[in-house]
């Protein structure tokens, strides 16, 4: 069962992160600028515009997750995934056809996008319903576990290229292998989740007659703008720091791209260590102050990226240091919103306001942090990081606290 959910995740987040960090290399195939900095900024428009699609595809799958069940949601979010990694796989260049390169890239961002807004909302609802009580935030850990499988695959597979490409083998043809493979190996994960046990054992006629938002709108508010709040400190930290070091690195530092996928790919390892490990802190000292953890971590941010100067060392520390701070907030917030939400709005209540995070912030986190690195270099992403983690800190003040509760079934 956690195999099946978790495969299915780490696939789709293959998929998603394989365009932050092939950047570098396809990014002036489809945006011809002379300056490094502006196809970094046009490349990640694209990757905001794709993120727009994510609160679309959280209100549209995740009202078809509470209605129609887990697992057929959980499908047809991969399904799509499947079909946009090997779209882009295949896409013709700007040199080839001009505008439509770009505008063809758009709309299979748009299609990932769509298809990732439900994932988080269908998976921690599933990870959470199949949990026993006293153990939701090691369950709900595998989930960012997951995450980390996925970017270490793909970052594995960048390093494993560079063994035998060079840089402008990798940018003429090598990152398409990496978007291809995602396709391949997508189909596997779509048969394994339609293997997957239904969680929510309400009987189908009834889940029909569900109206999730009409509820969630009337009687959660309140839970949903403290999943919006906490989500969005880590959108921030995850698109905006901790997927984004490889392409910041090379971009405004002495470090070359081979170095920084190398780096990446330790951070990805460390997050999929550390994860279960933190998840068993989160079941041990709450959801509260697991996140205020997240919040008072967040703070070391500012030395940290103070401190990068181009080495391997100082690279690997700050890649280190962002593993953690995200594998922090995962423990604490993957578990506590499931556990906010009674059963019949669960999916819908966490996909939505975590697309809108994703969308609103997460979207736009990597040009909102290379602007700032552009201008102020790359310590006020520091703040920036500080300054959103005090924020989640902040959701909690009023928080319940969940840990030791059986999970609402209305």
């Amino acid at each position: 069962m956690l195999l099946g959910v978790n495969i299915g995740n780490a696939i789709e987040f293959y998929d998603w992160m394989a365009y932050s960090l092939l950047v570098p290399y396809f990014g002036k195939l489809f945006f011809p600028h002379e300056d490094p900095a502006s196809v970094l900024l046009s490349s990640f428009a694209v990757f905001a515009v794709g993120s727009l699609a994510r609160p679309v595809g959280a209100i549209v799958l995740g009202r078809f997750i509470d209605r129609h069940g887990r697992r057929p949601g959980l499908v047809v979010s991969v399904t799509l995934m499947v079909a946009a990694s090997f779209g882009i796989a295949l896409l013709p260049v700007y040199a080839s056809v001009g505008l439509l390169a770009p505008l063809l890239l758009v709309v299979l961002r748009l299609m990932q996008g769509f298809a990732l807004g439900p994932e988080l909302g269908g998976s921690a609802t599933y990870l959470a319903e199949s949990a026993p009580d006293g153990r939701r935030g090691l369950f709900a850990a595998t989930y960012q576990s997951s995450v980390a499988l996925g970017t270490l695959a793909v970052a594995g597979l960048i390093s494993i290229l560079h063994v035998f490409l060079d840089t402008a083998q990798m940018e003429s043809f090598g990152w398409r292998i990496v978007f291809g493979v995602g396709g391949l190996v997508a189909l596997s994960g779509l048969a394994l989740r339609r293997t997957l046990p239904e969680t929510d054992q309400v009987p189908a006629e009834e889940r029909r007659r569900r109206q999730p938002f009409r509820e969630l709108w009337r009687d959660h508010r309140i839970a949903m703008v403290r999943i919006l709040t906490i989500a969005s400190a880590g959108a921030f930290v995850l698109y905006g720091f901790s997927s984004l070091l490889p392409s910041l690195g090379p971009t405004f530092t002495a470090i070359t791209p081979e170095q920084a996928a190398h780096v990446n790919t330790i951070g990805s390892a460390a997050m999929l260590v550390a994860s279960p490990f933190l998840g068993l802190l989160s079941d041990r000292i709450g959801r509260r102050w697991t996140i205020r953890l997240f919040a008072i971590a967040g703070l070391f941010a500012i030395p940290v990226m103070a401190s990068l100067d181009g080495s391997v060392a100082h690279q690997l520390i700050a890649q280190l240091f962002a593993v953690a701070l995200m594998c922090i907030w995962a423990a604490g917030a993957f578990a506590a919103f499931p556990e906010m939400l009674p059963q019949a709005v669960r999916a819908a209540g966490i996909a939505v306001p975590y697309g809108l995070a994703a969308a609103g912030v997460g979207g736009f986190a990597p040009m909102i942090a290379t602007t700032l690195s552009t201008n102020g270099g790359l310590v006020a992403l520091g703040w920036a990081i500080a300054a959103m983690t005090l924020i989640a800190g902040a959701a909690t003040i009023g928080m319940k606290e969940t840990a030791d509760s059986p999970l609402r079934v209305r």
